[in-house]
């Protein structure tokens, strides 16, 4: 259609472990559903919205220079390897990322792609690669979005089958 997009990518697994090691694994949906609306109403916004959702201030804190963290792709893995070294879902998280953009590099894919990790779906079955498509030179919300669930299909009979889903938007 000849719209200059970007292909923003995150993991849930990295989402996971960043609510594990803030201590809130319990938090998770809380946590993904505020930082999700962060495009729309800002971080100052987003904070506050963990808070009125039971994050203490430290909490928030370790979130924060996630969700704000600039560089490459690989900087980006590179300095969330630390922060999650303590959570083994988080750290699978950024394997799967790392894998994930080693087969884009050797397909030699020439879209823009950039892992945001403030990306989080705010459908809670995705398990793995989460993704949206935005315009960059429109103010629109994403064009399609996406991801990796596990046991979905389990719920409509057909268990242990894993699938990727994506939805389109038009207006």
């Amino acid at each position: 259609l000849g719209i200059n997009i970007v292909l923003k990518i995150n993991n849930r697994k990295v989402l996971s472990g960043l609510a594990e090691i803030c201590g809130h694994p319990d938090k998770l949906i809380d946590i993904t559903v505020a930082i999700d609306k962060i495009d729309k109403i800002g971080l100052d916004a987003v904070k506050e919205e963990l808070m009125e959702r039971g994050l203490e201030a430290s909490a928030i804190a370790m979130i924060e220079p996630v969700l704000t963290l600039q560089g490459s792709n690989e900087e980006k893995i590179a300095a969330m390897r630390p922060i999650l070294t303590g959570s083994a879902i988080g750290m699978r998280g950024l394997d799967e990322l790392e894998e994930l953009f080693g087969y884009v590099a050797s397909a030699g894919f020439r879209q823009e792609i950039e892992i945001d990790l403030s990306l989080a779906r705010g459908l809670n079955y995705y398990t793995g690669a989460i993704f949206e498509v935005k315009a960059k030179d429109f103010q629109i919300g994403s064009i399609c979005g996406g991801g990796r669930y596990d046991d979905l299909t389990g719920i409509f009979g057909l268990p242990d089958t894993s699938g990727v889903g994506i939805s389109f938007g038009a207006d």
